[in-house]
Order: C-alpha cells, then sequence, then structure tokens
C-alpha cells in the first residue's frame, strides 16, 4: 500500500456517514452537527430576532420556553443569537433622537408700551382673571400680563430662533415696539421656563408618573402617557425658586452698582479670604 492509497482510504473514511459501520466516522459526523449551526435554518433566527424586538429583557431559557425549543440543545445556539442581535447596530443601546414636543420661555416688556392699542393689532382680550392678552401665529402664542410679563409657548419643532420671530411678530410687526435698541432688550430678555422632550420606543409602555423631583430639580418623567404611549416623555422647566433667586440677585447687583457710582474713590481692602 502507497502512502497515497492510505491517504485516500483515510479521507473516504471521514466522509462517511453515521449509518456506516464506522465508529470514527460516526464521532466525527455527530462533533460536526453539534458545531454546525447551519442545520437550524433562518427560521430560528427571525423569530428570535422578533421576540427580542419586543422584548430585549428575553433569557436564552425564557426565549426557549416561548419558540418549544430543548433548552440543553439550544441553549449556546440561542444566546448566540441574543448575543447578535444585542450588537447589532439598530439595536445597540444609546442616546435616542428626541423629539421636543413644546418650548417654554418668557421675556420682559417695558410697562410703557401701549397694551390697549395692542387689540387693534392682532392681540386678543382673555376672559382671565390676570386680565393677559394672546397673540397666536404658525410659530406659536403669547402671553402678555399686566406686569410686562410675556409667556412665550413655540410650536413643535422648537427652536431659539423660532422663539425670537415669534416675540418680534407679536411686538415689532405690530407697531407696538418700533425703536430697534427695545426690540433687542427685548430679544435679550427671552429666557428658557420649561419643554417636553419625547423618546420614542418600539412598544407600548406601562403608564407610570415619576415626579420625585419636580419641585427639587423641576423634572418629571412619564411612561405611557395618552398622548404618546410608545415613549417616554421628560418635562423639565427652571423652578420657580430659581426664577426668585435670579430677579433678587439682579436686584442686589444694580443696588450695589448704583453705590460704587455714587462713591467711586473708596479705598479698596484687600481680600485675605482664598
Amino acid at each position: 500500500m502507497t502512502p497515497h492509497d492510505s491517504h485516500g482510504k483515510r479521507r473516504d473514511r471521514d466522509q462517511e456517514k453515521p449509518g456506516d459501520d464506522s465508529k470514527t466516522a460516526r464521532a466525527v459526523y455527530r462533533s460536526e452537527k453539534h458545531n454546525s449551526y447551519d442545520s437550524y435554518g433562518p427560521a430560528i433566527r427571525q423569530q428570535v430576532f422578533k421576540e427580542l424586538d419586543k422584548n430585549s429583557l428575553l433569557t436564552p431559557k425564557s426565549l426557549c420556553k416561548l419558540m418549544d425549543l430543548d433548552f440543553k440543545k439550544y441553549r449556546q445556539y440561542i444566546a448566540n443569537l441574543r448575543s447578535d442581535w444585542k450588537h447589532n447596530y439598530r439595536n445597540e443601546r444609546g442616546l435616542k433622537g428626541s423629539n421636543c414636543h413644546n418650548w417654554l420661555g418668557f421675556c420682559f416688556v417695558p410697562v410703557g408700551v401701549d397694551r390697549v392699542g395692542a387689540l387693534g393689532v392682532g392681540w386678543k382680550a382673555t376672559k382671565s382673571r390676570n386680565r393677559y392678552y394672546m397673540w397666536k401665529d404658525e410659530f406659536g402664542r403669547l402671553e402678555w400680563f399686566e406686569t410686562g410679563r410675556v409667556k412665550v409657548w413655540v410650536r413643535k419643532p422648537a427652536n431659539l430662533g423660532k422663539a425670537y420671530e415669534l416675540v418680534c411678530n407679536g411686538f415689532f410687526k405690530t407697531g407696538l415696539v418700533f425703536d430697534f435698541r427695545v426690540m433687542k432688550e427685548i430679544l435679550k430678555s427671552v429666557r428658557f421656563k420649561g419643554a417636553s422632550y419625547v423618546f420614542e420606543t418600539e412598544q407600548r409602555l406601562p403608564k407610570l408618573v415619576i415626579d420625585l423631583f419636580t419641585e427639587s430639580n423641576g423634572v418629571r418623567i412619564k411612561l405611557g402617557d395618552r398622548s404618546h404611549p410608545h415613549a417616554v416623555e421628560v418635562d423639565v422647566w427652571l423652578p420657580d425658586w430659581v426664577e426668585r433667586n435670579e430677579r433678587l440677585l439682579g436686584r442686589a447687583t444694580e443696588v450695589l452698582e448704583r453705590f460704587v457710582m455714587v462713591a467711586p474713590n473708596l479705598r479698596s481692602t484687600v481680600d485675605y479670604v482664598r
């Protein structure tokens, strides 16, 4: 027997089916079938991905139970499919794009601006006890109070540019404010008050409201709301105590600036606190 013939017989023996009498061929065939995933077909892979899209917390054992598969036999294969689904670029858990549902801000208008003449240029009087006037257009609405404070509501998709244009439409284009310098100061006073951000998901979420940080940080989280049952809503706003402290700090700064202007030649003292 030549070496070539011995290699040929060994090759033929490795390709034998399990029905042959060779124990070596049967062992090789079983090992290849155990390590190969081709025999399972694409149907299991598709079904596992669909189940994970519905519920990403499913374990290999729960997946096998849902699909009526033998857990001992398919355990490793299902675990590998779950890992493939998790590391797919479409399913990577990261920052999801948010949709700004609405945007709320405020600004201040000089008290000398004519409120009576505003009713003839598009502003509407309301029946509110605060007696505020309302302005509406395609960018949102304005609520003008007697104190000079104006609430700015911007429609989605909201941004600061639309807030500026909304304020200009209500005061500058109507002729209530005709001085560009005054209008510039009004736009400079536009501040952020609050907004509602919507993060879409692929499944319906249970209804839940987390208002633990409402008073302290101005944050409220809503899940499964009727307006967005498949999304997580995050409501954020500037707390009233923050706005009140900023107003007091501004007044104190003005008083100190006037005091420095009256007595500019005060001897400066060395600050030893470091």
